[in-house]
C-alpha cells in the first residue's frame, strides 16, 4: 500500500514539473518578446550586417566595372591587329599608372557608402592568363582573351560598437573576344534612309533582317517587321506609318499599329559611322604588297601608280590595260578603264578570272597549292610565280560581273566608279551548308552605284538570280536597273550585305482584291544574312569601320564570372 503510494506521489510530482516547466518557458517566450531594448540591440546589429555586406560588395562591383570599362576604353583606341598579347597584359596591370589611378580615384569617391559605412580596398590584382589570335583564310578573325582576378575588399561600421567587419575575398575571370568591325558586318548600312528621290523608305511586315541593321539617319516602321540582330540609328526618333498618319516618336513601337521585334534591341542616338571617302587603301593593295599592311596615307597620284605598274613616271593616266605586274609585286590585279569580270574554275578546280578590258581578254588561273598564277592572253601565257593577294581595282567601270567564286577564294572587286551584275553570282562552297566556308566576296563601287541588270542570254530579264556577296556603294544605291519598267521575274536572292549611302529600289508591287502583295515590275527582295560576318570574316581589304567589337565569352555572353566567394565575419 505504501509502495501505491510512492508511485502515485511520484507522478503528481512529475505532472508538477510538467506544469511548471511549461509555464517557465512561456513565460521566458514571452519576456522574450517584450525586451523592446535588447530587441532594437539586435535589429540594429541585423542592419549593421547588411550595411556592411552592401559595403563590402560596392566595393568589389567598383574594382570589377572599373577593370571592364578601363579596358574596353583602352581597346577602343587600337586597331585588332595592334593588340598584342603584351599590349593585353600591360592594360590592366598593377604596374599600369593609369589603370592604377582610375581604380583610387573611383575608390576615392565611393568607399563611404554611407554616414556610417565604409569599404577599403585590401588587395586586388589582373593577370591575363589566356590569349590566342584565331586566323581564318589567312588574315585574323578575331582575338579571345581571359584575365583571372582576385579582390580583397573589407567593410566595416564607423562608430558602432561591437565592431561589425566583413572582409571578402572573392577570384573569377574578366574574358570576352575582340572584332575589328568591316562594314561587311552589317546585313543593312545605309548613311540616309531614304530612298533616291529622297523618298521614305518603310519597313513593312515584310521585312526581315537576320544581321546588324545601321542608319545614319532615321527609320521608317510599318507594322511589324522583324529583326533578328541589333538594330542602331543616329536619330533619335523613329518614323511610324500609323495606318497612314504618320508619327514621329522616340520609341519602338507605336501600338497597336506599329509594333517591330527586336530580337537585340532598337538603339536610337547611336554614333554616326562614316563611309569611307576613298578607297586608297584597296588601290595600293591591288599595286603592291606592304609590310604589315601600313598603306601610304597620301594620294595615289599616276605619278605613283606609274611607278608601280613599272611605266615612265609621269602624271599621266596609265595606257588602258589589264596590269600583272602587280601581281609579282605581292598585290592584286590593276585594270585601267571600263572592263568585264567573269569567274569560275577549271577541270582541276583551280579558280579562273577572265578579265575582258577594251579588244584583250586576259584569263587568270590560280594555282594556289604550287604558288602560281597563269595568265592567258591570246595564245600567249605567262607565269608568274606568285597568286594575287585577292584583290581587283577596276579604274573605271565595271561594265559586266558574274560567275562562279571558287571554294579557296577571297575576293574584294573594286571600282571607281559603277558595278554592274549581269547574271548569278555565286560561292561555289555555300556558307549555309558550310560555316567554315573560305569562299567570299565583296564589291566595291565607290564612285558609282551597284547595278542588278541580271538577264538571260536572249536579253530577258533573269528569273530568281542568286547574288552572294557583300556589296558596298558608300557614295550610291544598291539597285536593279530600270526596276520601275522591266517585266517582273520572282526575287532576287542575295546572301551577304547591303552597305550604301541611300536604299536602292528592286520592284515594284500592287495589290490584289484581298490586299496581298503582287509584283508589277522588277525584282522582290530574298535576302539572307552570311553569319561569318558577324563574326569578323571579310572579304580582304575591305573597308573598316575603324570600331573594335567587343563582347563577352562566346559561350555565356557574360564579361565577368566569380569563381569564389569567402566571408570573414569580426
Amino acid at each position: 500500500m505504501k509502495n501505491k503510494n510512492w508511485v502515485r506521489e511520484k507522478g503528481d510530482i512529475s505532472l508538477i514539473t510538467a506544469l511548471t516547466l511549461a509555464i517557465f518557458v512561456t513565460a521566458l517566450i514571452a519576456l522574450l518578446l517584450n525586451l523592446p531594448i535588447e530587441q532594437s540591440y539586435f535589429t540594429r546589429r541585423n542592419q549593421a550586417r547588411d550595411q556592411v555586406l552592401y559595403a563590402t560588395q560596392i566595393g568589389i562591383k567598383s574594382i570589377l566595372t572599373t577593370a571592364r570599362y578601363y579596358l574596353k576604353e583602352e581597346i577602343g583606341k587600337l586597331k585588332v591587329s595592334e593588340i598584342t598579347e603584351d599590349r593585353m597584359r600591360n592594360i590592366l596591370s598593377s604596374s599600369n599608372p593609369n589603370f592604377i589611378n582610375t581604380i583610387q580615384f573611383i575608390y576615392t569617391n565611393t568607399a563611404q557608402v554611407d554616414p556610417t559605412t565604409i569599404y577599403s580596398l585590401n588587395s586586388y590584382s589582373f593577370t591575363l592568363s589566356a590569349y590566342s589570335a584565331s586566323v581564318r583564310g589567312g588574315v585574323t578573325d578575331y582575338i579571345t582573351y581571359t584575365y583571372n582576378y582576385t579582390i580583397v575588399c573589407t567593410g566595416r561600421k564607423v562608430n558602432f560598437s561591437p565592431a561589425v567587419t566583413l572582409t571578402v575575398t572573392v577570384t573569377g575571370k574578366i574574358e570576352g573576344v575582340l572584332r575589328r568591325e568591316n562594314f561587311a558586318r552589317f546585313a543593312l548600312f545605309t548613311d540616309l534612309h531614304q530612298m533616291a528621290d529622297g523618298s521614305t523608305v518603310w519597313f513593312t511586315d515584310r521585312t526581315r533582317f537576320y544581321g546588324p541593321v545601321h542608319t545614319n539617319g532615321e527609320f521608317a516602321f510599318a507594322y511589324t517587321p522583324q529583326f533578328f540582330d541589333i538594330v542602331t540609328s543616329s536619330a533619335a526618333t523613329a518614323m511610324f506609318y500609323n495606318r497612314g498618319r504618320t508619327v514621329r516618336l522616340s520609341a519602338d513601337r507605336n501600338p497597336p499599329n506599329d509594333v517591330p521585334f527586336f530580337a537585340q534591341g532598337f538603339i536610337r542616338g547611336a554614333s554616326k559611322i562614316d563611309l569611307p571617302p576613298t578607297t586608297y587603301t584597296q588601290l595600293y593593295a591591288a599595286l603592291s604588297y606592304f609590310p604589315g599592311d601600313v598603306f601610304p596615307t597620301y594620294s595615289p597620284t599616276y605619278s605613283i601608280i606609274r611607278s608601280y605598274l613599272g611605266l615612265p613616271v609621269n602624271n599621266n593616266p596609265p595606257p588602258d590595260g589589264v596590269y600583272t605586274i602587280t601581281i609579282a609585286n605581292g598585290g592584286g590585279i590593276y585594270v585601267k578603264g571600263d572592263a568585264s569580270i567573269e569567274f569560275g574554275k577549271d577541270s582541276s578546280g583551280r579558280a579562273v578570272y577572265t578579265i575582258a578590258q577594251g579588244n584583250n581578254t586576259y584569263v587568270f588561273t590560280i594555282d594556289s597549292e604550287n604558288n602560281k598564277t597563269y595568265v592567258k592572253i591570246g595564245n600567249n601565257t605567262i607565269v608568274i610565280n606568285k597568286v594575287p593577294n585577292g584583290v581587283i581595282y577596276v579604274d573605271g567601270n565595271i561594265t559586266s560581273i558574274k560567275g562562279l567564286i571558287q571554294k579557296d577564294q577571297r575576293l574584294s572587286v573594286i571600282a571607281a566608279n559603277t558595278i554592274t551584275i549581269t547574271n548569278n553570282l555565286v560561292y561555289e562552297d555555300d556558307p549555309r551548308n558550310n560555316p567554315n566556308a573560305i569562299n567570299v566576296l565583296g564589291l566595291l563601287a565607290q564612285n558609282g552605284n551597284i547595278w542588278i541588270d541580271t538577264k538571260n542570254p536572249d536579253g530577258t530579264p533573269l528569273r530568281d538570280p542568286n547574288i552572294h556577296g557583300v556589296l558596298m556603294a558608300p557614295n550610291g544605291v544598291v539597285q536593279v536597273m530600270n526596276y520601275n519598267t522591266r517585266s517582273p521575274a520572282g526575287d532576287v536572292h542575295l546572301l551577304g550585305g547591303i552597305i550604301s549611302k541611300r536604299y536602292g529600289a528592286f520592284g515594284t508591287f500592287t495589290t490584289d482584291r484581298n490586299g496581298n502583295p503582287v509584283p508589277k515590275t522588277g525584282y522582290g527582295r530574298d535576302f539572307w544574312y552570311d553569319y561569318r560576318m558577324r563574326t569578323g570574316y571579310a572579304p580582304p581589304y575591305f573597308p573598316t569601320t575603324n570600331r573594335t567589337i567587343q563582347e563577352g565569352n562566346p559561350q555565356t555572353q557574360r564579361w565577368v564570372t566569380i569563381d569564389s566567394w569567402v566571408e570573414s565575419w569580426r
